[in-house]
Formats: C-alpha cells, sequence, structure tokens
C-alpha cells in the first residue's frame, strides 16, 4: 500500500439556512463526542463537520468505539468526516513500513489505534515481533476501517464561503498534492497569511498560541479570516472539545460551546489576586528551565528565556541529563466570582490547577472544599 495519498478536495453546494456545527480532534473521546451532539441538540436538520483526528490518544478501546460509531454516523447525509493526520496511521504506519516507527506507535505510545486493535485479536505487541504478519492480520480482520479512512476527504469547501482543513493551506488557489501537507501544519495560523474565504482548522492546540495566558477555546481571527477550533482534547492538561457552531451561511454569526471531563466546582466566595505585570504561559513541549525552590506539590520555576516565575505541579516537571523541563504552565492566578463554574485539572498543596471559561491558571486550594466536590 502507498505511503502517499492525494489530497482529495469536495465540493459541497448546501442550504443557507441549516445550522452548521465543527468539531476536531476528538481523539477517540467517544464519551465526550457522544456529549456534545446531545448539548448542542444535533439533529437531522444540522449539518455536522468534524476536521479530523477522530482517533489516536484515547483511552484503552474508545480508538475502535469511535471509529465504529462514527462508521456508522457517516451515513447519515448530513454529516461529514473528514481526515486528520492521526487518522491516517491506518496508511502511514499500518501498512508495511520501517520497523522502528511502528514499534514507535505500538510499545511507546500506547494510546494508539494499533495496541486497540491487537487486544481485539489478543495478539501479543512486542520488540521481536512479525510486524508484517500483524499487519496482514488486522488488515484482513479490520477492511472497514481502511475503506472509511481511503475515502475521508481532506478539504471541503462550502458553498464557496468555507474551506474546511485539518492542518491548513497556505494557498487555496494552488492546494498540495499530497495530503499529509494539509493534514499535517504546524502553527497554521501563527504563519499563515490572511485567506480569501473563512478557513476552519484543527490540529494545533489553541492555547500553543499564545505566550500570555493559557487559553483553550476556539481562536477566531478575522484579520486572517482563519478559525482555530482544536481545544486540545486528550493532549493539553485542561484540554476540552469545541463546538463551533455556524447559525447559518446566511447570518455567518458563530458561537462555540466547550466540554471536558474533569470534576466541576462552583466557587463559594470572591477570590481576588493581583495579576502579574507579564502574563506568561508556557507552550506545551520541552521547555528548559530552572528549578528555585518547592512548596509541597509545586516547584518555582524560571523558563530559561524568560525572567518570569511560575509554580508548577511536580507532575510537569522532568529531569533529563541534569536538566530540569516542564511541558505545561503559567503564571496565572485567577480571579473569581462566588457562583463561578471551574474545571478541577489538579487539585494539589497549595495550589490547585484550574479552568474557567477556556483559561487555565492557579487558585490555593483552600478555596474548594472537600465536602462540595
Amino acid at each position: 500500500m502507498n505511503k502517499t495519498k492525494s489530497t482529495k478536495v469536495l465540493n459541497l453546494n448546501l442550504p443557507t439556512n441549516k445550522r452548521f456545527l465543527f468539531m476536531s480532534d476528538i481523539h477517540g473521546d467517544i464519551k465526550l463526542f457522544k456529549q456534545a451532539l446531545h448539548d448542542v441538540n444535533f439533529s437531522d436538520d444540522d449539518y455536522l463537520f468534524v476536521i479530523g483526528d477522530m482517533i489516536e490518544k484515547g483511552d484503552f478501546l474508545d480508538n475502535i468505539s469511535m471509529l465504529d460509531y462514527i462508521i456508522e454516523l457517516n451515513q447519515k447525509p448530513n454529516v461529514y468526516f473528514m481526515s486528520g493526520n492521526c487518522d491516517e496511521v491506518f496508511r502511514f504506519i499500518l501498512p508495511p513500513l520501517d520497523k522502528e516507527k511502528f514499534l514507535y506507535y505500538a510499545l511507546d505510545k500506547q494510546k494508539s489505534i494499533i495496541n486497540d486493535l491487537a487486544n481485539r485479536l489478543n495478539y501479543s505487541l512486542h520488540q521481536s515481533m512479525d510486524i508484517e504478519d500483524f499487519i496482514a492480520l488486522i488488515q484482513k480482520s479490520f477492511p472497514q476501517y481502511y475503506s472509511f479512512i481511503e475515502e475521508l476527504p481532506d478539504v471541503i469547501f462550502i458553498n464557496d464561503l468555507l474551506v474546511l482543513v485539518h492542518g491548513g493551506i497556505e494557498d487555496i488557489h494552488n492546494i498540495p498534492k499530497n495530503s499529509i501537507d494539509v493534514l499535517k501544519f504546524d502553527r497554521f495560523l501563527e504563519l499563515s497569511k490572511p485567506q480569501p474565504k473563512t478557513m476552519i482548522v484543527g490540529h494545533y492546540p489553541t492555547r500553543n498560541y499564545r505566550s500570555d495566558i493559557a487559553c483553550v477555546n476556539p481562536i477566531f481571527d478575522s484579520r486572517k479570516n482563519i478559525i482555530s477550533i482544536d481545544g486540545g482534547n486528550n493532549v493539553v492538561k485542561g484540554g476540552q472539545l469545541n463546538v463551533v457552531i455556524l447559525d447559518s451561511l446566511e447570518t455567518m454569526r458563530y458561537s462555540f460551546v466547550c466540554l471536558d471531563h474533569y470534576p466541576k466546582y462552583q466557587i463559594e466566595e470572591d477570590i481576588y489576586y493581583e495579576h502579574p505585570k507579564n502574563f506568561y504561559s508556557m507552550r506545551y513541549g520541552k521547555n528548559e528551565v530552572k528549578v528555585l525552590t518547592k512548596d509541597l506539590d509545586f516547584y518555582l520555576i524560571q523558563p530559561i528565556d524568560s525572567e518570569d516565575l511560575l509554580w508548577v505541579n511536580e507532575e510537569f516537571i522532568f529531569k533529563v541529563d541534569h536538566k530540569f523541563y516542564c511541558y505545561d504552565g503559567s503564571n496565572t492566578f485567577l480571579s473569581l466570582k462566588k457562583g463561578d463554574q471551574i474545571s478541577i485539572i489538579k487539585k494539589a498543596k497549595p495550589y490547585s490547577l484550574i479552568k474557567h471559561e477556556g483559561v487555565i491558571g492557579l487558585i490555593e486550594s483552600k478555596y474548594i472544599h472537600e465536602d462540595q466536590l
């Protein structure tokens, strides 16, 4: 099977008075996906577009459940699923290829569809396994998954008004011929020029676009005419599944709702913090830091490239070759009002990592009362 795939473009002409729903980067989270459809009252009167990365990184066996569910849902004439780079495991990883890359997905990543398929077949994955034998068995046992992924469009134009693509397209008049070039486009919103038509993309978690605060809400960039909707579900600490809602192609009025699995808590008193002079949010990744001191479950750190100080939970700090790194952090303590609802990402001492209205930050744990959880 060929490891490359020609970019598949679908042009649609749809009713202008219908509601449109857009999601991306569900990453095997079938429970949250179903909850999202319920919460927005999805019906046959709406159009649903899922802009890639339906699988990978989900909990054990959820990738298979997700595939089975969306294959069934895809039979509806008002539902469109699109390819993302993670969905292309069936093309780039599960055909015969180099052993190291396959074993990385199978043994190191572990939350791959590969693990779920092996479990379904009671097949043991290990370093010296016969990879070609396993892949032949997968292709024979699950042809419906290959055919479904094979047929997914990479780019959708809607009424010559909207462009949907997982990663991004620099020039819609010169679409790359190789699909991976539009499915995997890191930092697209940051690097792209203004688009002639509204482009809706996923792939790159929105919190990585801001260095001041950590926010996972969709970004509506009217200057560049780009809407970035990946909330980092199952990828970013504090991530969420965003549903962008377009009232109709007549009004072009957008809104959104968001969902996550974190415990919810209602604040019982006003909380006020003096904000730092400079907000600082570490982009998700391997960031080298200095560790200055520790207070219970938290380290006070300073990024190598900044003078800012951050309190970061010990789970987010790791050491390699005598250097410290942090993959997630913010110096923002969130001021809240009585009655505000928060998501509790990590309750610890003396601080807790929380999210309010899509913004991730800290509060003192004394404000979260155990008897109310």
